[in-house]
């Protein structure tokens, strides 16, 4: 019996230090962050609901000030939903489909919160912690989470502000920028590691796009001062395939899908193609560098008249794909000029990755 009284006393006392220690617990200071007047991401991305890692659960539940285990989505995913829609960070936000390139993920769990979801008293706050990760095409690439105090029940604006958190880190961080997506996928450094000509005979490298897509690498666009029409691209981009296999057959196959490509355009435009050469090799005289070539010329019924030469080489493990708007007796100087100084990135940690599964 006095075994039993003692055992009991011990638990009383427990529960009442336990309780104490909950009543008396002041959240922090937590700074009210305003909404952005314009949309900081401007671009589509799917919203999914996730699970919270192990890491973060263990956190949830030695921060907890109750014997109440952590809430998985304590938060509801319809809640994310809401006020990701009325903050309206995105372009567009598509709940669990799939139909963009970003994915962004967000899991939560909830310290404290009594079985019946609603809060037994006011004066006990609540703890969430949420975990926010963005992904490209189903590849991780930054995880954040926010710890937030609630001042007994969860309200709409607590949400908001829990996102707001989020969106502060990702916009900080550039992390839905071009360059972040390729350093954070280890794709290639075309911005470091790339050697491009500035002039080409007359024409002038007016600018460099780097495309949303590691796998469709850079552009860089030549333009001549006296001619607005004049137009040389060169396009740098990874072989999407084993860079044991036959670089000729390589090069010839990337060049009929650029004619195709072409093709599609005149057929939209109501315009009769004339193919003048087509897989021509092209050699660069000072180098055993070798491509092929095509070139295109397409009329229209009004008159219109369209030229276009399409050079295809292998440097490293990247395509490098010339596009001029106009016949290669112009182009064939300055293709050959643009090679003796082009430099291009080596493989990448990406690509030879995903070689390995080829």
């Amino acid at each position: 019996m006095i075994k039993i009284f003692r055992h009991s006393f011990y638990w009383l006392a427990l529960l009442l230090t336990t309780g104490c220690a909950t009543s008396s617990v002041k959240p922090p200071e937590q700074p009210k962050l305003s909404a952005p007047e314009q949309a900081p991401f401007n671009l589509a991305v799917n919203v999914y609901s996730s699970y919270i890692s192990d890491e973060v659960e263990q956190q949830c539940n030695e921060a907890a000030l109750t014997s109440n285990p952590c809430k998985n989505d304590g938060i509801a995913a319809n809640d994310f939903l809401k006020s990701l829609e009325k903050l309206d960070l995105f372009a567009e936000l598509s709940p669990s489909v799939s139909r963009h390139d970003y994915e962004l993920l967000i899991a939560n769990q909830v310290a404290d919160m009594p079985a019946g979801q609603e809060p037994e008293s006011a004066d006990v706050p609540l703890q969430s912690y949420t975990e926010f990760a963005v992904e490209w095409r189903g590849v991780h690439l930054d995880s954040f989470l926010v710890h937030y105090w609630h001042y007994g029940v969860i309200h709409p604006q607590d949400v908001e502000q829990i996102i707001l958190r989020w969106s502060e880190h990702a916009n900080r961080n550039h992390i839905f920028s071009t360059p972040f997506l390729y350093q954070a996928m280890g794709a290639s450094d075309y911005s470091g590691a790339l050697t491009l000509p500035e002039v080409l005979g007359e024409f002038q490298l007016a600018r460099q796009f780097l495309y949303p897509d590691p796998f469709k690498g850079v552009l860089a666009r030549y333009l001549h001062p006296s001619f607005s029409e004049a137009i040389m691209d060169i396009a740098i981009y990874p072989v999407l395939a084993p860079l044991t296999g036959d670089t000729e057959q390589l090069i010839s196959h990337e060049l009929e899908d650029a004619v195709e490509q072409a093709r599609q355009i005149t057929v939209e435009r109501a315009m009769a193609m004339e193919i003048k050469k087509h897989q021509q090799a092209f050699s660069q005289g000072e180098s055993s560098l070798q491509g092929v070539m095509s070139e295109i010329a397409a009329e229209g019924e009004s008159g219109e008249a369209l030229y276009a030469t399409i050079y295809i080489f292998r440097l490293e493990d990247k395509f490098v794909k010339f596009s001029t708007t106009f016949p290669s007796r112009i182009g064939d100087p300055l293709v050959s000029e643009a090679l003796t100084q082009l430099a291009v990135p080596g493989e990448s940690a990406l690509m030879k990755e995903l070689r390995k599964a080829l």
